[in-house]
């Protein structure tokens, strides 16, 4: 179900998802700063009053009309198609896991640095405006003051419409919070200075890194339900709180409803079965094949490329001897590929809940945990590996006979440029 939050009301639009259970977890240390019904709010920036008294009429003015100044993207995401109920609540089982490590993270636009440089002088006798300068007319200015990135599954076409399980939004739980609000100074000590992207934030009162990660796994239905949804109507989203507005809201260039366009990305994604010539015809579309991003001020701009090539296949523990071993110290230490590779997959895969083997593409569960219901069906093997033969889903739709054994689940991690 996708809803929006209204101040005296609860609001809610009908969707696939209304009977749906929507699990969020956030893997990072700390809250402060936010409250779980959004009942306390970030401050504003100045008033026109405040700043006309602070810096004089003229510059109070053009600290008023500083424009939106931030910039944020991930470069990793991952998505798990393991589903059932016994995995519910289990944090090694996330259904998709977004994060910025390498090329991604949070930024100020080159747009902000030469409004400021344009319209403000540097304090006597330096030449130039200095960071704590900017960072002092970033938290005065109304908008972005107190600027929130948040990660959500939203309308494509209505970006202030949240899909969720419920009839209330949630934060932590429908709307996740990224870092700490962007004006804190200690968090733009990170990126305050020119062609500066920061994805690792050491002085931070809240959490330390960018990423977050949510569950739609307590049934086979609910997960194809969510896939066959983003590859329709739904994206991914980094977008910004506003201040003093809902949970629900972005802020944007304008209000106007429905919110087409916002400041920060979206993420479309593509589902399909595994790409195996010959593979059976009712192999479920458990794979994230690809990642489209873009401006969503601009819907049409594609601004980064992805690549969603690292396909690794789930195997049970008890199938892993003879199907995905451990790989030794020295296998890796001595392969350069290799140690570049499980440093990706080691992102969202920790190495306590998840064994890798990036020389078979495979991982195996730790923990105890099955990703497959530990049932065989007619005394038959659990998982069919085989992709060229027939597996059981539920709901799936067969020619002849059921099959005996069920679909193989995948982890997808797909990376930007």
């Amino acid at each position: 179900m996708k809803v929006r939050f209204k101040k005296a009301t609860w609001r809610a639009a009908g969707g696939i998802f209304a009977s749906f259970v929507l699990i969020v977890s956030f893997q990072n240390c700390g809250k402060a700063g936010f409250d779980s019904d959004l009942g306390s709010e970030v401050e504003a920036g100045l008033t026109d009053a405040e700043l006309s008294a602070k810096y004089g009429s003229t510059t109070g003015a053009k600290v008023s009309a500083i424009p939106f100044a931030f910039d944020a993207g991930f470069d990793t995401i991952t998505y798990n198609s393991c589903a059932d109920t016994h995995l519910r609540n289990n944090p090694a089982f996330f259904s998709i896991k977004a994060g910025a490590y390498s090329t991604g993270g949070i930024k100020l636009t080159n747009e902000f640095f030469d409004y400021a440089d344009t319209n403000f002088n540097p304090v006597y006798p330096a030449t130039e405006l200095t960071e704590n300068q900017y960072k002092e007319y970033l938290a005065d200015s109304p908008a972005n003051n107190g600027a929130v990135a948040t990660m959500a599954i939203r309308v494509k076409n209505s970006l202030t419409d949240v899909y969720t399980a419920t009839n209330k939004l949630t934060l932590w739980t429908d709307v996740i919070p990224l870092v700490a609000p962007l004006t804190d100074s200690l968090v733009m000590d990170s990126f305050a200075q020119k062609n500066t992207t920061a994805n690792y934030f050491p002085f931070s009162p809240e959490s330390r890194v960018m990423e977050a990660q949510m569950s739609f796994n307590s049934s086979e239905s609910l997960a194809n339900e969510y896939r066959s949804t983003f590859m329709t109507a739904a994206i991914l989203s980094l977008t910004f709180m506003p201040n003093n507005g809902e949970l629900y809201e972005v802020r944007a260039p304008a209000a106007t409803a429905p919110v087409k366009t916002a400041y920060g990305k979206g993420y479309s994604m593509v589902f399909t079965p595994a790409p195996v010539s010959g593979a059976a015809v009712n192999n479920p579309n458990n794979i994230l094949s690809s990642i489209t991003e873009y401006d969503l001020q601009n819907p049409t701009t594609v601004t980064k490329n992805w690549n969603c090539s690292r396909r690794y296949a789930v195997i049970r523990t008890q199938d892993a001897s003879s199907l995905c071993p451990a790989q030794s110290y020295s296998d890796i230490s001595g392969n350069a590929t290799y140690r570049s590779e499980l440093a990706v997959m080691r992102r969202h895969l920790r190495s306590d809940q998840w064994d890798v083997n990036v020389a078979l593409k495979c991982v195996v569960p730790k923990g105890g945990v099955s990703c497959y219901k530990e049932e065989s069906i007619n005394g038959a093997p659990v998982t069919e590996y085989d992709l060229k033969k027939e597996c059981f889903r539920e709901n799936g739709s067969y020619s002849t006979t059921v099959p005996n054994s069920r679909c193989m689940h995948w982890v997808t991690v797909c990376t930007r440029d």
